[in-house]
């Protein structure tokens, strides 16, 4: 089944929206191709894996965080008119031990971060472009719904 959707090209993503003491955001800076764009820090989730561990995992790996809490904030769908890309992402209110990143050298993807006043971001080139979420700046948590595997007997 995750060949499917490799193949298909779905990639479903957690994404951590952090502030620090004066409200700012932390965003990662990436370049793809000629282009340089911002993110909200997160990644990929493995098989198998769930959401919040695979943001607990993304954030350790990229920015040497530690997640004192997360909590569900919204659904982003992003797909490419092309029909070459879908991205699920999942993004949650997280709040971490410190609030100053250490960006993992092997992570070349990675060419800059730093937190950002509302007003800046909004201005900024955001991918997925969450903008419109962002600009409210109240964020109130979702449910979550996990559900445990039920097997037939």
């Amino acid at each position: 089944m995750e060949f499917f959707f490799k193949k298909k090209g779905l990639r479903v993503r957690v994404a951590a929206l952090i502030r620090n003491r004066k409200g700012e955001i932390l965003l990662l800076q990436q370049k793809k191709k000629d282009a340089y764009y911002w993110l909200l820090p997160g990644g990929g989730i493995e098989f198998g894996e769930s959401a919040e561990d695979a943001l607990k995992r993304e954030l350790k790996e990229e920015l040497s965080l530690d997640i004192t809490s997360a909590n569900f904030l919204f659904l982003n769908e992003s797909i490419d008119p092309k029909g070459n890309r879908h991205l699920l992402q999942l993004v949650f209110l997280a709040t971490v031990k410190k609030q100053d990143p250490t960006v993992n050298l092997k992570e070349k993807a990675i060419t800059g971060f730093g937190y950002f006043p509302l007003g800046a971001v909004l201005e900024m080139d955001i991918r997925p472009d969450i903008k419109d979420f962002l600009s409210s700046g109240k964020y109130k948590p979702a449910p979550f719904i996990r559900s445990q595997w039920v097997y037939d007997k």
